[in-house]
């Protein structure tokens, strides 16, 4: 999965409508669509990432209410588009898509690096949280 919640409280999980003809993958991060409805996030979208999609699901109609964890207050485990150096830890990334983190990438600075998981320069996954307050958001 993508970005796994790892310290959460059961109440992080909620339902909210998504647009329609949408396909959501469990794990990846979604974002409001300007519409008051959830869409798959991606890289360089400038905007804060409130949840992550709890089930694999296409939507059918708009206003389908589809499982999602919110991000306030829950630290991730993290898929990375490529290995993370040292230097990541502690910093601010970007997506590399909906259910990736860019680790080299710091434009909108919407996933915190907390650590590395495996070895720098091998891994491929970081432990951290989402913030708020994207620059261009």
């Amino acid at each position: 999965m993508a970005f796994t919640p790892i310290l959460y409280d059961q109440g992080k999980l909620v339902r909210v409508a998504a647009a329609n003809s949408t396909t959501f993958v469990k794990g990846d991060a979604v974002v409001d669509n300007g519409s008051g409805l959830l869409t798959t996030a991606s890289a360089g979208g400038n905007v804060d990432i409130r949840y992550i999609c709890m089930e694999s699901v296409t939507t059918t109609s708009s206003g389908q209410f589809i499982l999602c964890c919110s991000t306030d207050g829950v630290t991730f485990l993290a898929d990375t588009d490529a290995a993370w150096a040292q230097t990541d830890v502690g910093t601010e990334a970007d997506l590399a898509a909906a259910g990736q983190v860019d680790p080299d990438a710091s434009t909108d600075d919407v996933f915190y690096i907390e650590r590395g998981i495996g070895g720098a320069a091998v891994g491929t996954q970081v432990w951290g949280h989402f913030t708020r307050g994207v620059m261009n958001s």
